[in-house]
């Protein structure tokens, strides 16, 4: 969303990498709008959840953001109670204050509320992108990805909030992240379920390699190869910004690198450059003031300007970095207009530098240009990468005026969505990209957005409102993998990246992919799912001979039920999964979740089983693969004769497990005196004559 009011610099100043989104600004009007499009529809979730029926249930969704409104219908169970296993809100100044679900509980009951508040409104509308319920409009309309997920909640930043109606102001803060996923990966490992985060916040602020003390702390609690755990990130919001130069640069003569200030107000940015090679920095502004040159190691603090150059690793939380590099830490005050940032080596040798202005677009460079605009947080190893598409432009708000976002069509590439590399130079920096602008999702009544009509959508009951951006996005592809998590707990973070990037789709407005702007493409839950999934394929069989092997001769047998035994009692149930076989007596069970299934037969009408011998036979299926299931040989029981070659073959089994082709006739499963009785009193007859 476009969220840029006058007050937003000074809070930046305070919280230089946060990105403020704060006040919405409003839609054109129009003489109508186009029928809502949901992001679950365009990106496969709807039709991966009627065919696989997957919906998060069991599986955990991490939300660190400014909070959640805690009392709206789509975090509730049908019975009133949350779907919050455990909340933290570390906007206070002492300790963050923990809340368990019965807590929460006990506040929804007793009407007294908790602490707990999301005053700007973006962390409710992310949660309910990921995993709103929709149950506060008709038909779910308004859901999110994965509406049976349980959530954990971190009230992690804010840029703050003006007071209105009868909330008060919030003031802008931003908590130690790493305590934060300590703490989360403590209620993880409790609640026992897998796991997707996302730490909605975030800019080019910090090393953007991988490298920094946030993205080492994501990669410890989360990694690439960690079973059940996934933490995906916003690509960023700074994609059509021209705030990021590069360049190499020498002892020689300095590099030059022309800049603009829109408004005199703080503007922050900074500088890394290559370790070995250290460089002073001079600032040089068109009103004639010059400051530095700083050289490596030391600052400078005059003429409105704070230049710090830092020792390799010993920069501040977060940017904290152990990739070698140096950084340069900046801040303008009272200067407008343009300048000059000269770089140049101390001694002999070249070096490399990525030269960043602030995340508002006040300081921008005019040369050197180069691709990359993503967080540092997207920069983290094991990071599932997210950019944004536009959903829809046109939509009908709560007051029944038809609204126009003056975005590009449909479909198209959202401009603020940040690309690819990273500062290390990996591509292409995205994984996939989701419809995230201008989505509509659950909305905090109380929060500063929610005191917006325009952003509050038709048939949402003033509890549905705007979302977008990456932030937007993010959520999207966070459901989607609670989604695959359902099917298959134990991917990784790079599983799920494989299975991402092989199943995104292209479009003309991707063009050919992989790209910087758009990664492997657009996101394809449906493709995802499927990909996860496993099947069970093999056949059914006339066994005419009854010896319990397939000859060349013997037919399938067509409309024959095979079964999967989910409650594993050895018979076909109600509740159990079944299909018939084809005109040649194939059966497949498709689209089927990780795991060992038991598959079962029901022999057709005057028919008996002849192979294999127990009820039910385990099939391990794995993700993704077809796992080949038990070849059920079936016999017409008016074909045997219960004659002195059928006593052999009793005898020969005598006392074994056993169907008909081993002289189990009264069907228990064992070979025994009963059957010889049978056998006996019924000799020299064919067994369908046998009452």
């Amino acid at each position: 969303m476009s969220l840029q009011p006058q007050e937003c610099r000074e809070r930046i100043a305070r919280n230089a990498h946060t990105k403020c989104e704060i006040e919405p600004l409003e839609p054109r009007l129009l003489f109508a709008a186009a029928p809502y499009v949901s992001f679950r529809a365009l990106t496969g979730a709807d039709q991966a959840q009627s065919t696989f029926g997957v919906t998060g249930k069991h599986v955990c969704v991490a939300i660190l953001d400014r909070g959640i409104d805690y009392t709206v219908p789509d975090f509730r169970n049908a019975d009133g109670t949350t779907r919050i296993k455990w909340m933290l809100d570390m906007s206070g100044t002492g300790n963050p204050v923990e809340y368990s679900a019965a807590q929460i509980n006990a506040a929804l009951s007793s009407g007294t509320p908790l602490g707990e508040r999301d005053a700007v409104g973006h962390g409710t509308v992310t949660a309910g992108i990921a995993a709103g319920n929709g149950s506060a409009a008709a038909a779910g309309e308004f859901a999110g990805m994965a509406p049976d997920a349980d959530l954990i909640i971190v009230k992690l930043t804010s840029e703050g909030a003006p007071a209105h109606d009868n909330q008060p102001a919030e003031a802008p803060f931003q908590a130690n992240i790493d305590q934060a996923l300590d703490w989360l990966d403590q209620k993880i490992t409790l609640i026992g379920e897998p796991c997707v985060a996302l730490i909605n916040s975030g800019t080019q602020w910090g090393p953007i390699d991988g490298t920094s003390a946030v993205s080492r702390k994501i990669d410890q609690v989360f990694g690439n190869d960690r079973p059940g755990r996934v933490y995906v990130s916003a690509s960023g919001d700074e994609g059509n910004l021209a705030n990021h130069a590069g360049g190499d640069f020498t002892n020689a003569t300095p590099v030059a690198v022309r800049f603009s200030l829109a408004t005199a107000d703080a503007d922050y940015g900074q500088l890394w450059y290559t370790g070995s090679q250290p460089a002073q920095v001079t600032f040089r502004f068109d009103d004639g003031t010059v400051v530095g040159p700083v050289t490596a190691g030391n600052f400078t603090d005059t003429s409105g300007v704070n230049v710090i150059q830092y020792q390799p690793g010993q920069e501040f939380y977060p940017w904290t970095s152990t990739s070698g590099d140096r950084a340069v830490w900046f801040n303008i005050t009272g200067h407008q207009g343009g300048g000059t940032i000269l770089i140049q080596g101390q001694q002999p040798g070249a070096g490399h530098f990525n030269l960043y202005g602030d995340a508002n677009g006040d300081m921008t460079f005019a040369d050197h240009l180069v691709p990359g605009r993503l967080t540092d947080y997207a920069a983290t190893q094991s990071a599932i990468v997210a950019g944004a598409s536009v959903l829809l432009t046109d939509y009908t708000d709560v007051d029944g005026f038809a609204r126009t976002v003056s975005d590009p069509v449909p479909g198209n590439l959202w401009p603020g969505s940040s690309a690819g590399p990273t500062r290390d130079g990996r591509d292409y920096g995205v994984d996939v990209v989701a419809p995230g602008e201008n989505a509509f999702a659950a909305y905090a009544p109380n929060s500063y957005w929610g005191t917006f009509r325009f952003n509050l959508i038709q048939g949402g009951n003033g509890l549905y409102g705007r979302g977008g951006a990456t932030s937007g996005a993010a959520p999207i592809v966070v459901g989607a993998v609670a989604l695959m998590l359902q099917e298959d707990p134990s991917l990784t973070a790079n599983d799920v990246r494989q299975i991402f990037r092989q199943t995104a789709t292209s479009d003309a407005f991707t063009g050919s992919t992989p790209n910087l702007q758009w990664g492997y493409g657009k996101l394809n839950v449906f493709g995802a799912i499927q990909a996860v999934a496993g099947k069970i394929s093999a056949t059914v069989f006339n066994d005419g001979n009854y010896n319990g092997i397939r000859d060349a001769s013997e037919p399938g047998l067509a409309n024959a039920v095979v079964f999967l035994d989910l409650n594993h009692d050895g018979a076909f149930d109600a509740g159990d999964v079944s299909t018939t076989t084809d005109g040649q007596g194939n059966y497949t069970f498709a689209d089927l979740a990780p795991g060992t299934y038991a598959v079962g037969q029901v022999a057709p009408a005057g028919y008996r089983r002849t192979t294999p011998v127990t009820a039910t036979t385990s099939v391990v299926v794995r993700r993704g693969k077809a796992a080949p299931g038990p070849s059920f040989g079936d016999v017409r029981a008016s074909s045997i004769l219960l004659d002195f070659s059928y006593l052999l073959l009793l005898a020969q089994h005598y006392g074994q497990t056993g169907t008909i082709a081993q002289g189990d006739l009264d069907d228990d499963g064992r070979i025994g005196f009963s059957d010889l009785l049978v056998l006996a009193q019924k000799y020299n007859r064919y067994l369908a004559a046998i009452a």
